[in-house]
């Protein structure tokens, strides 16, 4: 047998079929090993998509009970709410009445006070005038000093007495208030050894309550409308609470130095904390907005969006404000400021050729969303993307709800808009703000255009967002062709853009000591 086999395999034609049958056995024994790779495969990704479904299913009943346990606090706090109305009713106008008499007599003897120093004044004033020629002077210093500190001290009366009126108009608004439920209110019984009235006096911590919670419960006020502004229709002293929706990479850094340069105290928003407060108390900060003005102005400043909370908590007037940019232009920014922050997510991948444009674009839509979900009130107040509003109905709000916006490539315009209306002349000399420019170069190329198949591949990813683009630009052109606008513009723009030409020449002067290096520059 084996004999004749080997006289076989001696033919070609055999030994040729023999070798494809051979062949055969191997790819076939190949196959059979990867079947069995990816049956095996199949058998650890099933393993696996089950451990994920338990624990999807555990996180599911944990959020059952979460907002049965939150379902549960709202109802205790609530009680909690019932339970305080029901100990304040009782002494709540009483104890009101016998705060206002407090403090209107308090009004009554500074007036009086007020008037005798008045009376000392204007008789030292005719008393310095006649005998002013007379006298050495030293003596004449003396009588001036005199007058002096009593103007100072008649001026420090008057500014107390302006605090004073205002606490009695706040507690005579919290008598009108609960005027209207005095009917409702059950009669107060009197504690051992005393009578209503005398324990309704003697209580005044309920109205401390009160007060904090109507300044609490006071009115979401809406923004400035741009006509507002542009009409004047604001405070005497203008605008002094200013809120910055700051989308990334639309020249927000550069509004902030603008705000700055104009004099406003800017709290930027803490990502970690989602506030604008990590340095003093939020309530210190309320409290100077119950001054009456003049106050401190104030910028408030973050990549945040509408659904931000503090714009639900805000009872003064203010103004909100951002700057957009064309979408395409906007993208291709992100990613050159990637290239220069390794702590990116997706630096690594995008440097060693593992993602490209297109993808990073992608990557960047879904975590951080469009330009136009900045202006999504429906979301849950955080950067990432919460909301669910329509491209139309962020358009909307940014009519609606933002006091006037500025466009990235025309932000003379916005400087010149921003000074007009809240009054502030302090806009020249702005000097340029890139964070990209200014973050170390990594010596990767930036990307300067795209090929025809990622604008095409952007141009469909960005559809709606350079839609809401196109028509803030529409409604921006309609308003900058206000004839007030046009006016202001026609004289300023001139010089903000020589004043930003000659700021420009001061920031790149060669240093004498080193040519190499810029003669403005810190010192490190």
């Amino acid at each position: 047998m084996g004999r004749g086999v080997r006289i076989l395999m001696k033919i070609p034609a055999v030994r040729r079929v023999m070798v494809r049958l051979w062949n055969v056995e191997e790819a076939i024994a190949k196959q059979q090993a990867t079947l069995n790779a990816l049956e095996l495969h199949r058998t650890n990704v099933g393993e696996a998509i089950a451990r994920q479904q338990a624990t999807l299913d555990a996180l599911e009943a944990h959020h059952g009970q979460l907002n049965a346990e939150q379902a549960k606090i709202e109802s205790l706090v609530q009680a909690e709410h019932d339970k305080l109305d029901e100990l304040i009713a009782p002494h709540l106008q009483p104890a009101t009445r016998h705060a206002i008499q407090a403090v209107q007599a308090q009004i009554d003897a500074l007036i009086a006070q007020v008037d005798r120093l008045r009376a000392d004044g204007e008789k030292l004033g005719a008393g310095l005038t006649e005998v002013s020629q007379h006298l050495p002077p030293a003596h004449r210093m003396n009588l001036e000093a005199t007058l002096h500190g009593q103007q100072l001290q008649l001026g420090a009366l008057n500014s107390t007495i302006t605090a004073q009126q205002m606490q009695l108009a706040a507690l005579n608004d919290i008598v009108r208030q609960i005027t209207a439920a005095a009917a409702s209110v059950p009669p107060v019984t009197a504690a051992p050894g005393g009578n209503a009235a005398t324990n309704a006096v003697q209580t005044s911590e309920p109205v401390a309550l009160v007060a904090a919670r109507i300044q609490a419960g006071r009115p979401v006020v809406r923004p400035y409308s741009f006509e507002q502004l542009l009409s004047r229709q604001v405070e005497r002293f203008g605008p002094d609470l200013v809120l910055n929706i700051h989308v990334p990479k639309t020249g927000g850094h550069t509004v902030n130095a603008l705000f700055r340069q104009m004099g406003f105290v800017p709290l930027s928003l803490d990502m970690n904390t989602n506030d604008f407060f990590g340095s003093f108390r939020e309530e210190i900060w309320l409290k100077n907005y119950a001054a009456p003005p003049q106050r401190h102005p104030y910028l408030l400043t973050g990549h945040m969006r509408l659904d931000q909370p503090i714009f639900r908590r805000l009872w003064m007037q203010h103004v909100v404000v951002t700057v957009l940019r064309d979408p395409i232009e906007r993208m291709i920014s992100n990613y050159n400021f990637m290239l220069r922050r390794p702590a990116n997510p997706w630096h690594d991948e995008v440097v060693k050729g593992g993602m490209s444009f297109v993808e990073f674009s992608a990557r960047m839509l879904e975590a951080i969303g469009p330009q136009y979900s900045f202006f999504d009130d429906t979301g849950q107040g955080t950067f990432a993307r919460t909301g669910t509003a329509t491209a139309q109905a962020c358009f909307d709000n940014l009519l609606n709800k933002v006091s006037y916006y500025g466009l990235t490539d025309r932000f003379d315009e916005f400087a010149v808009t921003t000074g007009y209306v809240t009054g502030r002349a302090r806009i020249l000399a702005l000097p340029p703000m890139n964070v990209t420019k200014e973050t170390e170069d990594l010596g990767y190329p930036p990307k300067t255009d795209l090929t025809d198949q990622e604008r095409d591949a952007l141009t469909t990813a960005l559809k709606d967002d350079i839609w809401f683009y196109q028509q803030a630009v529409k409604e921006y052109e309609r308003r900058m062709s206000d004839p007030r606008l046009q006016a202001v513009m026609a004289q300023v723009l001139p010089l903000v853009k020589s004043s930003r030409e000659m700021v420009s020449k001061v920031l790149t002067l060669d240093d004498p000591m080193d040519p190499g290096l810029r003669t403005f520059r810190p010192v490190r």
